[in-house]
């Protein structure tokens, strides 16, 4: 039975991960992203996230997202994210585009 439109107090905890792009984060977890050549978005579904780039000058800018907030990743660039307190984030990727004829 799926319940991802059951409101959240009536889900079992699960701690596995729903799909390989979605898992939980205990409070004050670290996880990196590692970059890929594709650009992709990441999906705050519960809690809250501190989420920067990892980049070798000052450039690189700190994002505060909230559960039903997402931010895009551009393609090449690794990230860092630490739940506050706690979350579960999802990690997707578009779909590769048609060879033709339609442009994406």
């Amino acid at each position: 039975m799926s319940t991802a439109f059951m409101p959240e107090s009536h889900r079992q905890a699960d701690p596995r991960p729903a799909t390989p792009w979605e898992w939980p984060l205990a409070p004050g977890e670290v996880r990196r992203i590692d970059a890929a050549p594709v650009q992709r978005w990441l999906d705050v579904a519960a809690g809250r996230v501190w989420l920067t780039p990892t980049r070798e000058d000052d450039l690189a800018a700190d994002h505060w997202l909230a559960a039903g907030e997402r931010l895009a990743l551009p393609a090449g660039t690794a990230w860092v994210v630490e739940a506050w307190p706690s979350a579960r984030v999802a990690l997707h990727q578009a779909a590769p585009c048609p060879a033709q004829p339609l442009p994406c």
